[in-house]
């Protein structure tokens, strides 16, 4: 194994709030053990963890973003709600300091993403089975059933999956599809799991005499997530494309899954019921009142912050109460104790008795002293910048 670099190693022992940086960067260890990389992926779910609140306000400016698609192009918009109904893997092969433990997230935000490509992959696989596809007429071949999973077409849905889809002849496209798939989006952020596979094998063919489990990780079931898509301006039809678009959306999510282990029951989804719904609204306002607790703390601490501060400027000046200041500075301020006042200009001038004195030059600026002003005028140990201009 190569040796790590002093700059890398620097990184891996500071703190980085960035999960999705620390999943792709920085998450190595040299020589750690068979448990390295499970310690290393309980760290990055940690650090997830710690993102909460604010991968939830970029789920929210999401939505809110797809809201304004929505409105930007009317009834040429669609979109499919479902719930996450088992661990969800995508991207897993993706380059990565540690193998195969990849996931898709926005690269500046850290938000748990399936891509417009993903989602458009796995609809071209559910709606264009290459075995079962006639080209001579644009139909789909009968098929048993009860053998196969897979659905068989009419040739008017084939035509369908062609203007959905695009052109992909052999002999060279000829047009793009007619739907533009944004991709999949978490309502709330999804929690990270931890799994496991036990590779059966080694590298050479040999089959293991003693299995090593390899820890991977996944997005955990019992999110909402919203698959939006549209029409492209100007074509017509828009509201059969946008019924077939989310019709096999729904089928293929529920039916197949996406992602990886999708044989092995991963990426399934399902319709959401009144019980997801409630739940979401529960975990809102837990959101919520955690939201304002911590406003109320972070208020808390700064008044704290600033009391400690102040006493701290109190202790450390020669007038630590306003009795002590009215003894031995406003009191003197009359014509018989006025010279008395001397003996207090070069402790005023201190800076950290700088409130006291910014006090008496306010004091001095009142009308009550103005007979005050022009006896210190002509005293030559008070600083004149202190009095107000004449």
């Amino acid at each position: 194994m190569l040796a790590v670099t002093k700059s890398v190693a620097a990184a891996l022992a500071k703190r980085c709030d960035a999960w999705h940086l620390r999943l792709d960067k920085l998450c190595f260890e040299q020589d750690g053990g068979p448990d390295a990389k499970t310690r290393a992926l309980q760290d990055v779910r940690r650090t997830y963890a710690g993102q909460t609140g604010a991968l939830q306000a970029v789920a929210k400016a999401r939505l809110q973003w797809l809201l304004l698609l929505a409105r930007q192009h009317g009834a040429r918009f669609g979109s499919v709600e479902l719930v996450a109904d088992s661990r969800l893997l995508l991207h897993l092969g993706r380059a990565n300091v540690l193998e195969n433990v990849g996931l898709y997230a926005d690269r500046t935000t850290g938000l748990l993403l399936i891509p417009g490509t993903a989602l458009k992959g796995l609809v071209s696989t559910w709606a264009c089975w290459a075995n079962h596809f006639n080209a001579s007429d644009g139909s789909f071949r009968e098929f048993d059933r009860e053998s196969t999973q897979r659905r068989n077409f009419r040739a008017d849905e084939a035509s369908l999956a062609k203007r959905i889809l695009g052109d992909d002849s052999t002999t060279g496209s000829e047009h793009s599809g007619e739907v533009i798939f944004i991709g999949g989006f978490p309502v709330t952020p999804p929690a990270l799991g931890l799994d496991i596979v036990n590779p059966h094998h080694e590298s050479n063919g040999r089959v293991k005499t003693r299995l090593t489990p390899s820890t991977f990780l996944c997005v955990e079931p019992g999110t909402r997530w919203r698959f939006a898509f549209f029409v492209r301006p100007g074509v017509g039809d828009a509201k059969q494309l946008i019924e077939t678009t989310s019709r096999w959306i729904r089928e293929a999510l529920t039916q197949v899954g996406i992602g990886a282990k999708t044989a092995a029951g991963y990426g399934r989804f399902r319709e959401p019921t009144e019980a997801d719904r409630e739940a979401e609204a529960k975990l809102a306002e837990q959101q919520k009142a955690a939201e304002t607790l911590a406003v109320e703390n972070e208020r808390k601490a700064a008044e704290k912050a600033r009391q400690q501060a102040a006493a701290s400027v109190a202790l450390a000046s020669d007038y630590p109460n306003p009795a002590t200041f009215k003894s031995r500075v406003t009191d003197r301020l009359n014509p018989g104790q006025l010279d008395q006042l001397s003996g207090e200009i070069q402790v005023l001038q201190k800076p950290e008795n700088e409130p006291q004195r910014e006090q008496l030059k306010k004091l001095l600026a009142t009308r009550d002293y103005k007979d005050i002003r022009k006896r210190l005028r002509e005293k030559d140990w008070f600083p004149k910048e202190w009095l107000p201009p004449q």
